[in-house]
């Protein structure tokens, strides 16, 4: 009946919202070692059983040999797979992928696990509209599902980290994750002083794999040739592997979600917003282990399922894509997976909780203050200045076809309607932009000379992901008022 509510905090969100779904169905997850009695705790047991039968488990392949293999293996799955399609022509053209071996290439990144994973994700969030239908769909799922640590496995990495008298760091501690990503998995803990915590703990190898993964999986998609050519596969590695470099870095994580906490308490509190960032637990954080306070809260897009009013969906709405907007132009510094996972409203406290600062970018004052130049001439409809600023950035390199050119307008014109002034407040319960700039996208990946700014890949999945999240509320939000905000006190 409804959505139950939970508790979490640190999960990777593009993979824990699968998580989050069957918590939602099942029931909150507590302690094991905590337990209700008679009835209620028969059923809170079958209710976790439920929830954990979806994380399965499976080794992690860590050395640099596993890896090679486990690519070799997935490589001959998809070529036999794509034999028997094409005998028995069940798969189109060259380039076409069926959903077969889409089916068999998603359940290898699953299993792979890092910078494979990690890709497909990327791909999943930003590109999945100028996908092959079947690549695309499958997808999805890298999105929702990753295979979790045996308990062997899980011991030895807690104590490489943490020595061997790991368990004397905590009051108590849940073997059984209660969410998986592509670089690791989600403990519920207790410290030592009684908090409730989340731990997060990186999957062994990940880290020392990104080059050779990323080297093998670009290999594989290119001899396929299920990659579009104007997606520039290259670009998108490339921003994978940087980011991938920072996620495994827990310690620059740490430092990131303090930086961002202190930024919060400066600049992030308003008389009608409420916003929480949980506090880091140094003493047991490591470079792969990340320790934080629990927090209480549901993603922000079960706030339409859940029956919330307009008022408060609009409110959340207004406080996440306030603090987005202040992200991007104001502190130039930005927590760049726009997952709605990452956002988890508390109804009893009406507060919005931001986790998980991995996939953090920072930007140099010059770029942004391009960038903000353009997005007030997409708002204004500006096509001389759209033109202008787009080729100083590097959106475009002069030679175009007047195609791409029209696209490139359009696509333009979608993304500054929520900042139009004459659209205040702007109601996104219409606003179809994904429909939209796919049609767009098509064009691009025909007409596109040049790759976007890397700058580009990471801060448009930021801002897309939350214009998203409105459209999802249906929210009523005066976002020029907000963007007009943050440009009030800049950092220098």
């Amino acid at each position: 009946k409804g959505f139950a509510r939970f508790r979490m905090a640190l999960v990777r969100p593009s993979a824990a919202a699968c998580a989050y779904r069957w918590i939602a169905r099942c029931g909150s997850v507590r302690s094991c070692r905590r337990m209700s009695t008679g009835d209620d705790e028969d059923i809170l047991k079958r209710k976790q059983e439920r929830i954990r039968r979806k994380l399965e488990e499976k080794e992690v392949p860590s050395s640099a040999f596993q890896r090679m293999f486990g690519f070799g293996t997935m490589a001959a799955s998809m070529a036999f797979q794509s034999a028997g399609d094409r005998f028995m022509g069940n798969q189109g053209g060259s380039g076409a992928m069926s959903d077969a071996v889409a089916e068999t290439f998603t359940k290898e990144l699953c299993r792979m696990r890092g910078a494979a994973l990690k890709v497909g994700q990327i791909l999943s969030l930003q590109d999945s509209q100028n996908l092959p239908p079947s690549l695309a769909k499958a997808l999805e799922k890298v999105r929702t599902e990753a295979n979790v640590m045996p308990k062997w496995q899980l011991r030895e990495v807690l104590e490489k980290e943490l020595g061997e008298n790991w368990e004397t760091k905590f009051k108590e501690f849940d073997m059984e994750p209660f969410a998986a990503a592509s670089i690791g998995q989600v403990h519920q803990a207790v410290a030592l002083d009684g908090r409730k915590i989340a731990v997060k703990i990186q999957y062994p190898g990940v880290a020392d794999s990104v080059d050779a993964d990323m080297a093998n999986l670009q290999r594989l998609l290119q001899l396929g040739q299920f990659i579009p050519k104007g997606l520039f596969l290259d670009r998108v590695i490339n921003t994978a592997k940087e980011e991938l470099a920072y996620e495994c870095d827990y310690i620059r994580e740490a430092e990131n979600q303090s930086r961002f906490a202190d930024l919060l308490k400066k600049f992030g509190h308003t008389p009608n917003s409420k916003l929480n960032i949980p506090e880091i637990l140094p003493d047991i954080s490591t470079s792969r282990i990340l320790s934080s306070e629990w927090v209480d809260g549901e993603p922000v897009d079960r706030l339409v399922s859940d029956g919330v009013s307009q008022k408060l969906r609009d409110s959340v709405a207004d406080r996440m894509l306030s603090w987005v907007i202040k992200e991007v132009f104001q502190f130039r510094l930005v927590q760049s997976d726009p997952n709605w996972s990452n956002f988890l409203y508390d109804e009893e406290t009406d507060t919005l909780n931001l986790i998980d600062f991995g996939a953090t970018n920072e930007y140099s004052k010059e770029f942004i203050d391009k960038y903000l130049r353009l997005v007030w001439a997409c708002a204004e409809k500006d096509r001389v200045k759209i033109l202008r600023t787009s080729k100083e950035i590097g959106f475009l390199g002069g030679k175009e076809s007047p195609a791409m050119i029209s696209a490139h307008i359009e696509a333009a014109y979608v993304m500054g309607e929520p900042f139009a002034a004459d659209n205040q407040p702007f109601d996104f319960s219409t606003f179809k932009h994904s429909e939209r700039m796919a049609k767009q996208g098509q064009v691009f990946l025909k007409e596109r000379l040049v790759p976007p700014p890397k700058e580009v890949y990471t801060l448009h999945r930021k801002l897309f992901g939350a214009i998203s999240t409105c459209v999802k509320l249906k929210a009523k939000v005066d976002c020029r008022e907000r963007l007009e905000e943050a440009l009030k006190n800049p950092l220098k």
